[in-house]
């Protein structure tokens, strides 16, 4: 594994390579530094590689929704997020550390995590566009751009947020295709 620390102002992007398959990369400086791939085009299982830990990611539940978040070949949930009636959520990793995700635009295009406390740890901003260029073909994928916003989070953390706000974007964009679909 490759030595990795995470500090304020790091930058990574998640890059949807096709928009017609639900696998994502995730980049540091346009070097690949993870993945996120979903098992099946319709399911909610996503499965994540990065250099510091893989993970699962799965969407539970009709009524009262949550997200089991597991290491591989792990029979037990590593953390539990739980999303709000209208928007964002709380993750309750093992540490008893509540961690809140919240949208900062009304469009629900700009989200971050947050402490307890409000500071943020890490920011989500979703674009449309292909090496600094705004394109039509980039409509109908889902890409965000990603800020480490505070120097006090593990790598273990990191990793664990880095791919649950992307996850929460996606989860978030099929659902919103679905309800359009649905009304169409």
């Amino acid at each position: 594994m490759e030595k990795f620390i995470t500090r304020a102002g790091d930058r990574f992007e998640w890059k949807q390579p096709k928009a017609v398959t639900r696998s994502f990369i995730l980049t540091r400086s346009t070097e690949p530094f993870g993945t996120m791939e979903f098992r099946s085009f319709w399911g909610t299982l996503a499965v994540t590689n990065d250099p510091v830990q893989p993970w699962s990611f799965k969407r539970v539940g009709f009524l009262n929704p949550q997200i089991t978040i597991r290491m591989p070949e792990s029979e037990s949930d590593y953390a539990i997020f739980i999303p709000t009636m209208f928007s964002g959520g709380t993750l309750r990793p093992p540490d008893g550390r509540l961690v809140n995700w919240q949208p900062l635009n009304f469009w629900r295009t700009q989200w971050h995590f947050t402490d307890t406390r409000g500071f943020p740890i890490l920011s989500f901003r979703q674009h449309y566009r292909s090496e600094g260029k705004a394109r039509l073909s980039e409509v109908f994928k889902i890409q965000a751009e990603v800020q480490v916003e505070s120097s006090h989070i593990t790598n273990l953390e990191f990793s664990m947020l880095v791919n649950l706000g992307f996850y929460l974007l996606v989860m978030q964009a099929m659902d919103s295709a679905s309800i359009a679909a649905a009304s169409a």
